[in-house]
C-alpha cells in the first residue's frame, strides 16, 4: 500500500514537473503537435508542429536550457569525432568555428559537415562571410576559435573569384600543372622507350621492360593517356576557344580568368570542390554543361552562387549565412525559400503568443506584489517573485528578423523618345582579319525589352560598344532615336575610376553637391565610412551598386546592361528586377541568368555565325526551342569564324599532322630496329642450338660420360625455350610494324 502511494506520489510530481516545463517553454500546443528539438546540424533549436517540416523551423532560442545529455554508452573511443545521427561520416566538418576580422565577428559558433556526394549551395548577402567560410574550409584562413577537421587522404580544392596566375603562364601550362604527376610519369615512359631502342644488355632490357609495364599500368589507371583530351573537353565546354589556349593567363579579363580557374578545379577532381561564384562569367552553353557536371559528379561540392536557376537545378542542401550564423536547409533553393518563409511565419506566431504570455505573467506578478504589500503577506510576495522569474525565463523566442539590406531607388526614364529607339543596318565588326559581326540588322522600338545572347566572344559587347560610341540620329548604320538618352552598365566596371574616392567620383560624374551624392550612395547601402574609400578597394557587388546609382541619377530612356547580376547577391538581383520591371524605357541586356531574364524580356536576339537571329518570347521559350532543335550543346559556336582564324586553324592542323607523321616515323624506326635485333637473337640462338644438338649426339655415343650428356640436354632445352621466347618477340614486333601506315 505504501509502495503504491509512493509510486502515485512520484507520478504526480513527474506530471506536475512536465506541466511546469511545458509552461516554462510557452508550449500551449496540443500533445500531438509537440516534437523534440530538431536538426542539430543547423545549430538551432525549434519545435516542429504537425504539418510543418522540421528543416523549416530553424530559429534561435538564446538562453534556452539545454536538455540533459543521456548517460554515455560504450562506443567510439574518447575523443572520437561525432557526426549527425544517420549521416555518413563527414569528409570535412567545422565544429563551433568563429572567425573575427579586426573587431568584427564574421562567423560565430558555426558547426557544419560535408559528406560524400553532397551538393551544397551557400547563399547570403554580399559581405556576410560566404567566401570567408570557403577559405576556412580550404585551410587558407585560420579560424579564430573552433576546429576544422578533414579526413585523412581527402583533398579539397578552392576556386577563387579571380585567378592569380604565375608570370608568363599560358592557359595550357596552367591546366597541365593539375596533371603534373601524370605528365612526369609519361616522360619516364618515353625515357624507357628510348633506352629500349638502344642496344642494351639482355638483363638490362628485361629490367626496363618490367619497369615499363608497371608504369604503363599506373598511367592507364590514372588516366594519363587521356590528359590532353580532358583538358580540351573542359576548356571547350566552359566556353574558352582553342585559339586562346596558348595565350598567357595574365592577358585575359577577370571573367575569363574566373573560367580558367574553374576549369583547373574541375580537372583536379578533388574529393571536395569549393566553388566561389562558378557560373558568373559562363555563357548559356557553359552553364548548361556545368549544371550537368555538378549533377553527375560523385564528389562533394560546396558552391557560393547567386544564380537561382543553378541552385534550383544542382544542389540538395542550402547553407544560409546571416548575421555570422549559418543555418542549413534540406532541398534546393526553391525549397529553402519556402521553408524559410514557413519558419519565419511560425516564429512570428510563437513570438506573439510568447509576448502575450509574458505580459499576462507580469501583470499578475505586479498585482500579487501590490496585494502582498497591502496585506504584508510574504507568501504572496514569494509567489509574485516566482511569477516574475517565470516571465523572464519564458523570453526565449526572438522576434523574427525579416529585415534585409535592400537599396532604395527607382529607375526613372527621360520620357518617351519617339517610335525608333535603335536601328542597326548592315553593321560589320572585325578584329584584324576576324569577322565578328557580318552586316547585321536590328530594329528596336521604344519600350522593347530584348536580351542579347550567344557564346562568349561572339560579339555581344562589341555591338554594345558600337551603339554607345557610334550611335546617333545622323548615323545610317547605327541610328538611335532623336530624343534617345542612352545609359550603360559595364560588366568589367571599367567605366569607374578605380583610383578616386567614391564620393568624389560620383559627385563629379553626376554634377551633384557632396551632400546630394552622399545621400544617393546611402540609398545604395554605402555608409559614411565608405565615402572616402578608393573605388578600386570596393568589392564586385559594391562596384555594381555604384554603377546602378549613377544610372538612377542619369534618368535615361534606353538602357544597355552588360551582365548586371554577376556580382549582386540574390536580394540585390530581385531588387534590380523590380526596378527594371517599373522602368518604362527601352531595355537591351546581355545576361545568362535565366531567372532574371524570364521576368524582364519579351524578345531574344541570338548572335550566331556572325549574324543576329530574332526570337519572340522570353529566354526559356528561346532555350526550349534550341533544345527541341538539338542546339542546346556547344558546337559550331566555338569554331573559328574568319579567314585569318580559319587559316590559323589549318596551320595548326597541319602542324599536328606533321608531328603525328614524325611520331609514326620514329615508331617505324624503333620497330624496325626491334625486328632486326630479335631476328639476330633468334638466329644466334638457333646456331648455338645446332652446335649443342651435334655435341649432344656425340655425348650419347658408346663410352661417353652420361652426366655430360644430361647437362648438355638441359642446355639444349634452355636454348630452345629462349628461341621460342625471342621468336614470339620477333613476331610481335613484325606485326606491329606491319600495322603501321605505309611510308609517308
Amino acid at each position: 500500500m505504501e509502495e503504491r502511494q509512493r509510486s502515485s506520489g512520484t507520478a504526480g510530481r513527474n506530471s506536475s514537473l512536465a506541466r511546469g516545463l511545458r509552461s516554462l517553454l510557452g508550449d500551449n500546443q496540443p500533445a500531438a503537435a509537440r516534437r523534440s528539438p530538431c536538426d542539430t546540424h543547423a545549430q538551432t533549436a525549434c519545435w516542429a508542429p504537425r504539418g510543418i517540416p522540421a528543416h523549416a523551423l530553424r530559429f534561435e532560442r538564446r538562453g534556452a536550457r539545454r536538455p540533459r545529455r543521456p548517460a554515455p554508452h560504450k562506443g567510439p573511443a574518447a575523443g572520437a569525432r561525432r557526426y549527425p545521427a544517420g549521416s555518413a561520416m563527414a569528409l570535412l566538418d567545422l565544429s563551433h568555428v568563429t572567425f573575427r576580422y579586426a573587431q568584427e565577428t564574421i562567423l560565430d559558433d558555426v558547426t557544419l559537415a560535408v559528406t560524400k556526394g553532397r551538393k551544397i549551395g551557400v547563399v547570403g548577402q554580399n559581405g556576410s562571410g560566404k567566401s570567408t567560410l570557403l577559405r576556412i574550409m580550404a585551410g587558407q584562413l585560420e579560424a579564430t576559435a573552433g576546429d576544422v577537421h578533414m579526413q585523412r587522404d581527402v583533398r579539397a580544392a578552392l576556386q577563387h573569384q579571380e585567378l592569380q596566375p604565375a608570370p608568363g603562364e599560358t592557359v595550357l601550362h596552367h591546366m597541365r600543372r593539375v596533371f603534373a604527376a601524370d605528365i612526369a610519369r609519361g616522360e619516364r615512359l618515353r625515357a624507357i622507350e628510348a633506352r629500349l631502342g638502344d642496344d642494351a644488355a639482355e638483363h638490362e632490357q628485361e629490367r626496363l621492360l618490367a619497369a615499363y609495364a608497371r608504369l604503363q599500368h599506373e598511367h592507364e589507371v590514372a588516366g594519363g593517356y587521356d590528359v590532353e583530351r580532358r583538358i580540351a573537353m573542359v576548356l571547350t565546354s566552359l566556353g574558352l576557344p582553342r585559339d586562346a589556349w596558348d595565350h598567357e593567363v595574365a592577358d585575359f579579363s577577370g571573367g575569363e580568368r574566373n573560367i580558367i580557374g574553374l576549369a583547373g578545379v574541375l580537372l583536379s577532381d578533388p574529393d571536395v570542390m569549393l566553388l566561389d561564384e562558378p557560373s558568373n562569367h559562363l555563357d548559356t552553353w557553359g552553364i548548361e554543361w556545368f549544371v550537368d557536371f555538378v549533377r553527375d559528379a560523385e564528389r562533394a561540392i560546396v558552391m557560393v552562387s547567386h544564380n537561382r536557376d543553378v541552385l534550383d537545378r544542382c544542389v540538395d542542401e542550402i547553407w544560409e549565412v546571416r548575421g555570422g550564423r549559418v543555418t542549413t536547409y534540406t532541398g534546393n533553393y526553391g525549397a529553402y525559400r519556402k521553408a524559410r518563409e514557413e519558419a519565419l511565419a511560425l516564429q512570428e506566431r510563437q513570438f506573439r503568443v510568447q509576448e502575450k504570455e509574458v505580459a499576462r505573467l507580469q501583470f499578475q506578478a505586479r498585482r500579487q506584489m501590490d496585494m502582498a504589500n497591502a496585506y504584508d503577506d510574504p507568501g504572496q510576495a514569494r509567489r509574485a517573485k516566482n511569477m516574475m522569474r517565470r516571465a523572464e525565463r519564458l523570453q526565449k523566442v526572438e522576434r523574427p528578423d525579416r529585415a534585409e539590406d535592400r537599396f532604395r531607388a527607382t529607375l526613372k526614364s527621360a520620357g518617351r523618345a519617339g517610335t525608333i529607339a535603335l536601328s542597326v543596318n548592315g553593321f560589320t565588326a572585325r578584329f584584324g582579319d576576324r569577322v565578328v559581326l557580318d552586316a547585321v540588322d536590328l530594329e528596336l522600338a521604344h519600350g522593347d525589352r530584348v536580351c542579347l545572347v550567344g557564346p562568349n566572344g561572339c560579339g555581344k559587347t562589341t555591338l554594345f560598344r558600337a551603339i554607345l560610341e557610334e550611335g546617333s540620329w545622323e548615323n545610317p548604320v547605327v541610328r538611335t532615336g532623336k530624343a534617345v538618352k542612352v545609359g550603360q552598365y559595364r560588366q568589367l566596371h571599367d567605366v569607374l575610376d578605380h583610383d578616386r574616392p567614391l564620393l568624389r567620383w560620383l559627385a563629379d560624374v553626376t554634377r551633384q553637391p557632396d551632400p546630394a551624392a552622399a545621400g544617393l550612395l546611402h540609398r545604395f547601402l554605402f555608409t559614411r565610412d565608405d565615402l572616402e574609400r578608393p573605388i578600386g578597394t570596393l568589392s564586385g557587388g559594391e562596384k555594381s551598386r555604384v554603377q546602378l546609382a549613377r544610372l538612377v541619377h542619369a534618368q535615361v530612356n534606353f538602357l544597355l546592361l552588360d551582365e548586371p547580376t554577376n556580382h549582386l547577391d540574390i536580394q540585390a538581383c530581385e531588387q534590380l528586377e523590380h526596378m527594371l520591371a517599373e522602368f518604362d524605357g527601352t531595355l537591351l541586356v546581355i545576361s545568362h541568368d535565366r531567372r532574371f531574364l524570364d521576368g524582364l524580356v519579351n524578345r531574344v536576339v541570338e548572335v550566331r555565325d556572325c549574324e543576329l537571329h530574332l526570337s519572340r518570347g522570353n529566354f526559356s521559350d528561346w532555350w526550349r526551342a534550341k533544345q527541341e532543335a538539338g542546339e542546346d550543346r556547344r558546337g559550331a559556336a566555338l569554331e573559328l569564324r574568319s579567314r585569318g582564324a580559319a587559316e590559323a586553324g589549318r596551320k595548326e592542323a597541319a602542324r599536328r599532322d606533321r608531328e603525328e607523321r614524325k611520331e609514326r616515323q620514329r615508331e617505324r624506326r624503333r620497330l624496325t630496329r626491334e625486328v632486326e635485333r630479335t631476328l639476330q637473337r633468334v638466329l644466334a640462338l638457333e646456331e648455338r642450338g645446332a652446335v649443342l644438338a651435334e655435341a649432344l649426339e656425340k655425348a650419347f655415343a658408346p663410352g661417353a660420360d652420361p652426366a655430360t650428356a644430361r647437362a648438355m640436354s638441359d642446355d639444349l632445352r634452355a636454348v630452345r625455350a629462349e628461341i621460342e621466347r625471342w621468336t614470339a618477340a620477333w613476331e610481335s614486333a613484325t606485326d606491329a610494324l606491319g600495322a603501321l601506315p605505309a611510308t609517308e
